[in-house]
């Protein structure tokens, strides 16, 4: 069985589709991202495991006595397209910056928009990883998300105008480094200092806006902040120019590709942008294995998805 060392990498579509001419070869280089030349059972996470012989590749285990694929557990568990259609899916929506429309995926791969929508959704569920506390210089800052305000029917408009039904999302961004986004309920310190807390190394510097929620930031780390009610956008090392940089990513992406996005999903949407950009040094090859590597331990069915 092949191992990573034997992997190839994709500079273009093209190649990725010169290379993946059938369900076997995929299947196998799916084997080798998610067990590196040694199969696991996804049931009891054994290693006891014999390769059986037939036209589709199946293992057995010998500790729980289930057989299972290479894609059981996965995204693609249960899925009627094709693995081949997958891995478009997947190249598709890490290597164009600012994603890609279900509608448009639909077209792509002759599937229904509907079907579309789910592959996108639980492509999205594999950018959903744990974040290594940031040590270095961080930025934090918040935006809003959502609709105007004047697009609405008077009926539905909201009593602030600023803010209206908006969807508050947190950033925190280290320098030359990752970003971590999450939508949050509200901007009050209650619901942003854990988050930031639990995300930041204490003691590491932090730059931020005059927002009140940031005030008690000072007590664990090293604080200073600019004030933007008075036009101070810069002041020497201190500003928030690099997580304003992402909203404008995030905002771009979400209104010239997906257009509206619901609270409901908006997590995984997010999820989406932070992953390119984490990734952005990486080749688009590599971009599109680690993203199908992250799915090799998730799973989620239309009901979940649709239920919460």
């Amino acid at each position: 069985m092949k191992t990573a060392k034997d992997l190839r990498d994709f500079d273009s579509l093209f190649q990725l589709l010169d290379y993946f001419t059938t369900e076997e070869i995929c299947e196998e280089h799916l084997a080798v991202i998610r067990w590196n030349g040694e199969p696991a059972c996804p049931y009891c996470e054994s290693t006891k495991v014999n390769t059986l012989k037939g036209k589709t590749q199946r293992y057995k285990c010998y500790g729980c006595r289930k057989q299972f694929g290479v894609k059981v557990g996965t995204i693609f568990h249960d899925s009627k397209i094709s693995l081949r259609k997958w891995f478009v899916a997947i190249y598709l929506v890490t290597a164009h910056k600012k994603g890609i429309s279900s509608c448009q995926l639909s077209r792509d791969l002759k599937i229904t928009q509907k079907a579309a929508w789910f592959v996108l959704q639980r492509i999205r569920e594999t950018y959903n990883v744990d974040a290594e506390p940031f040590t270095g210089t961080v930025e934090i800052d918040e935006t809003y998300i959502g609709g105007k305000e004047t697009n609405k029917h008077a009926s539905k408009k909201a009593k602030n105008p600023y803010v209206g039904t908006k969807v508050p999302v947190l950033g925190i961004l280290e320098r030359d480094g990752k970003v971590f986004a999450v939508p949050v309920k509200n901007k009050s310190a209650k619901q942003l200092l854990p988050i930031m807390v639990e995300t930041v190394e204490a003691g590491a510097t932090i730059y931020t806006d005059e927002w009140k929620a940031y005030k008690p930031l000072k007590k664990d780390f090293n604080h200073s902040f600019v004030c933007h009610s008075a036009n101070e956008y810069v002041s020497g090392s201190v500003h928030t120019n690099g997580i304003e940089n992402f909203w404008s990513l995030l905002k771009r992406g979400l209104d010239g590709i997906y257009h509206q996005v619901s609270d409901k999903h908006l997590g995984r949407y997010v999820n989406e942008f932070t992953f390119r950009f984490n990734n952005r040094d990486l080749s688009e090859g590599s971009k599109f294995d680690v993203a199908l590597a992250n799915g090799t331990n998730k799973r989620l069915d239309y009901k979940t998805l649709i239920n919460g």
